[in-house]
């Protein structure tokens, strides 16, 4: 892990500098409790397991890096091969803190991810230290993966894939939205996933035209649509499908619909490669769309980077230019949505690569009426 930790802080330091951060001595990621963790903490460490709450890690301008951590967490803390600085209690905290950070006369922090107590609590530590933030840096670093981060997140999209699948199995007249969640949470783990990404979505009828909704108490019934749109995490990083199922046969609405989406993804999988601006990505999927009668109906961007985070900080949206590089991993997720009635959207996480891009969800995308 040493040398992707190096390379890794290198392009955290990298990306200071372009955004005109020129004399960072060091960066420090900072957790507070669950679940407010800052996932730089992972990425600077390489840790997949343990909790670390009260912990930091630390970056230093040489490529070195240090870790302050708890008692609790100090065997797996030992498997990092980072300098480490064991606390028992709050009062050993601010003094580990000062040993690490004493030298250091500005110092990075990543406001996404850290609490204002914590913040607070770093100022009044170590009160001659300036803290500067360089959220947009972390964020801009952490977008494009190593090789080691796209091999968990392969096996994320392997598991998430395997679940969009089975689960087919579960979906029938009868079946209640939070039944299908929990299988979806059996199934990944029992395949090797550590846990969800993030809450499923699991919705029928009308409540798939609400992007956002979770998983209720409805009950399928046939000639309703149905919506999953799930993940897991294996070793910190994440997966994150959707998949449109039908109970019984579509009708000529719910086919139409089901067609443009898929062919809207289809338009948006085609475009993306190494060069390639997000924005265009997002403006040729959504204009295929907005061709059509369900004009104005998709009404959020085309995807979102993934990594550590199920959003990792990038997006494909139309407002925002993003060139894209190797490395980078998207979601690509157009859907359309009629309140009221029902929606259709259907996700796939991709790999951009240096001739192109590879698909890392493999789940069947044909439409399916069960």
């Amino acid at each position: 892990m040493d040398q992707y930790r190096t390379k890794r802080i290198e392009r955290i330091f990298h990306c200071a500098r372009e955004l005109g951060e020129e004399k960072l001595d060091a960066v420090v990621f900072a957790n507070a409790v669950e679940p407010h963790i800052d996932m730089g903490f992972f990425y600077i460490t390489g840790l997949a397991e343990g909790v670390f709450e009260n912990s930091a890690a630390i970056a230093f301008s040489d490529g070195s890096a240090a870790l302050v951590t708890s008692i609790l967490e100090e065997s797996t803390a030992k498997k990092s091969g980072m300098d480490l600085f064991i606390n028992d209690g709050s009062a050993e905290w601010e003094k580990n803190m000062k040993k690490a950070l004493g030298r250091s006369k500005r110092v990075g922090f990543n406001s996404h991810e850290m609490t204002y107590s914590t913040y607070q609590s770093l100022k009044k530590t170590l009160p001659k230290v300036s803290f500067v933030d360089i959220s947009g840096a972390v964020q801009q670093a952490r977008l494009v993966k190593d090789k080691i981060e796209i091999e968990h997140t392969k096996e994320a999209c392997r598991i998430a894939s395997i679940a969009a699948e089975k689960i087919v199995e579960k979906l029938c007249a009868g079946v209640k939205e939070y039944e299908i969640a929990a299988e979806l949470t059996y199934m990944m783990q029992k395949e090797g996933a550590s846990g969800n990404s993030f809450n499923s979505i699991s919705s029928f009828g009308a409540n798939t035209a609400e992007p956002h909704y979770l998983a209720g108490n409805a009950v399928a019934r046939k000639k309703e649509t149905v919506l999953l749109d799930f993940g897991c995490t294996y070793k910190r990083y994440v997966s994150d499908i959707t998949r449109t199922y039908f109970i019984g046969k579509a009708d000529k609405n719910q086919r139409k619909m089901y067609e443009t989406v898929q062919q809207a993804q289809h338009i948006g999988l085609d475009a993306i490669g190494p060069g390639v601006d997000g924005a265009k990505v997002d403006r040729l999927v959504r204009d295929f769309i907005d061709r059509g009668e369900f004009k104005g109906k998709f009404i959020h961007s085309t995807g979102h980077s993934i990594g550590l985070s199920v959003h990792d900080g990038g997006t494909l949206n139309h407002k925002k230019e993003l060139i894209l590089e190797p490395g980078m991993i998207f979601t690509v997720e157009p859907g359309v949505y009629i309140p009221g009635k029902y929606g259709v959207r259907i996700e796939d996480d991709v790999l951009v690569t240096k001739k192109g891009m590879e698909v890392l969800t493999t789940a069947p995308k044909a439409l399916l009426q069960i």
